[in-house]
């Protein structure tokens, strides 16, 4: 679809539309809507919206998915570490017993994911060379982990 600029005059000129063009072949491009695909926001509890929908039954951490038996411990966590570090130290501010809470957490959360890759390096050596290259494996992961202690 061209415009036809031969006929374009100063009195024309404000209403001729030179993207037009462009604007049919955008909207000619455009796909045919789909329709919607049914989300769930639990087995059984379609989601019909955002507003005024009770999404408390996905999240693990909530009371619900706790009584239903889904949760992820975050709450038991916090409530087993408050009591420890209440214990050692009554006169902490829950500020300084949440920072306490976050920097044993994320030690503990590093610590694990080493043991994890050092067991699935072990579990490699294992498998590709044998039992006598695991061993050689786990005792220079011994030596790395002394040597970071040292420094």
């Amino acid at each position: 679809m061209k415009i036809n600029l031969e006929h374009i005059t100063n009195d024309t000129i404000m209403s001729t539309d030179f993207a037009r063009p462009q604007r049919i072949a955008f909207l000619n491009s455009i796909a045919a809507a789909k329709p919607p695909k049914p989300h769930l926001l639990a087995p059984g509890l379609p989601a019909r919206g955002v507003w005024m929908i009770d999404v408390s039954a996905m999240d693990r951490r909530s009371v619900k998915a706790q009584l239903a038996g889904r949760a992820d411990f975050r709450v038991w966590w916090w409530d087993v570490s408050c009591l420890v570090h209440r214990l050692l130290r009554p006169k902490a501010t829950l500020e300084q017993t949440m920072f306490s809470f976050h920097r044993r957490h994320h030690a503990l959360t590093l610590a694990r994911l080493q043991v994890l890759d050092e067991y699935r390096d072990t579990y490699r050596a294992i498998r590709v060379t044998g039992v006598m290259a695991g061993i050689r494996c786990a005792i220079g992961q011994m030596v790395i982990e002394q040597g970071k202690n040292h420094e």
